[in-house]
């Protein structure tokens, strides 16, 4: 399987499969944020992503030397591939699937611009996501409650922005912030995670335990 989101996608699919290739950690992030809307967005107005990562999320040179030190981003952060970073292609493809395609699943494509901050681990994503109708506050809460509400490591919350600082070495994925456009046709989401756990180890363990047939959250502290 390519990339599956555990809590998105067929549980049953990844209980089935040998070959997973887990999802990055900023497309861990996009995809949670946006599954719940998909049926609702405007057709080829894609929505805009905003993410900022720790620098571990930034990778390692040789000898586990990080490409960016936090000395360089001190007092700053540092937009990077600034088109067509691997994570937009994939949470596009991923997203896609959510969508028919008579009604552009198939075409789908959101943009996403990353940067990197002084901070070791943990990542913020804004999104702002145009919509086919009208919907307030309270219709787009039920659709995060209705997808996300079961789901151990997940929350939703009505209780301010999300912050880093909630999740950084924790397991799961916070999201909220909801703002809806006065004209009701757009709105804007925040969601955070740890991209070295929900977004990597985390995740990694779930599809695994899915995929070996033992309980999907051995292991894993809740």
């Amino acid at each position: 399987m390519n990339g599956p989101t555990t809590e998105i996608y067929n549980r049953e699919e990844i209980r089935g499969s040998r070959r997973i290739s887990n999802p990055g950690c900023y497309a861990t992030n996009i995809q949670l944020l946006l599954a719940p809307l998909m049926p609702y967005m405007a057709v080829g107005a894609g929505p805009t992503v905003f993410g900022i990562s720790g620098y571990s999320g930034a990778g390692t040179r040789k000898g586990n030397v990080p490409k960016i030190s936090v000395e360089e981003l001190e007092g700053t952060v540092r937009p990077y591939s600034l088109t067509d970073h691997i994570h937009e292609r994939e949470a596009s493809y991923q997203l896609g699937k959510l969508i028919s395609p008579g009604d552009g699943g198939q075409g789908f494509q959101l943009g996403f611009v990353p940067a990197v901050a002084p901070w070791f681990s943990g990542i913020i994503a804004t999104a702002s996501v145009p919509l086919s109708k009208e919907m307030d506050a309270r219709q787009v809460h039920e659709l995060y409650d209705a997808m996300y509400a079961n789901e151990k490591l997940l929350e939703w919350t009505r209780e301010g922005v999300p912050d880093v600082r909630h999740i950084q070495n924790k397991h799961g994925w916070i999201g909220g912030g909801l703002q809806v456009h006065s004209h009701r046709h757009r709105l804007v989401v925040v969601g955070v995670l740890d991209n070295l756990l929900k977004g990597a180890a985390t995740q990694c363990l779930q599809n695994l335990n899915l995929s070996l047939g033992f309980d999907e959250f051995e292991g894993i502290p809740l």
